[in-house]
């Protein structure tokens, strides 16, 4: 890159949502219209690769109107992705999501959300042995793995 840009969802055919670096997935910031993705020709170059994901924010059904995004594994290139990825059931009060993962019996995963009520909302999930799945529940005011 020769220069810096500045990244909106409009000009990528994207929607906004909450935007973090492979280099720094712990650091989440907006991404809309207001918000554009600031890349830095110093920083990405011909020597250097940068890659970014984003993530929908949605809104649960609460006094609070609380935002959240699932992020997916922050350790992996393909943060969500449909072989972990069994289903996202929303209740019909909009008041709860359920992330159904899939993998080995017993493995052990991170998966991270982006909960504005939390500090750190990276969950260890660990994959059930007799069905092969572990259910991450996210309400307005918790996320925990069954």
């Amino acid at each position: 890159m020769k220069r810096n840009y500045s990244v909106y969802p409009s000009m990528i055919g994207g929607q906004s949502g909450m935007i973090w670096s492979y280099d720094t997935p712990t650091v989440q910031l907006p991404f809309d219209e207001n918000h554009p993705l600031d890349v830095s020709a110093a920083k990405c170059h011909d020597l250097t690769f940068c890659l970014w994901y984003v993530s929908p924010l949605w809104q649960f059904n609460d006094a609070a109107k609380t935002k959240y995004a699932f992020l997916g594994e922050l350790n992996k290139w393909t943060a969500v992705s449909q072989q972990r990825l069994a289903s996202i059931v929303i209740n019909t009060e909009n008041t709860q999501t359920t992330v159904t993962l899939q993998g080995g019996p017993s493995e052990a995963i991170q998966v991270a959300v982006y909960h504005p009520s939390l500090p750190s909302a990276i969950v260890d999930c660990r994959i059930s042995q007799s069905n092969g799945q572990a259910q991450l529940v996210i309400s307005p005011s918790t996320v925990i793995c069954n």
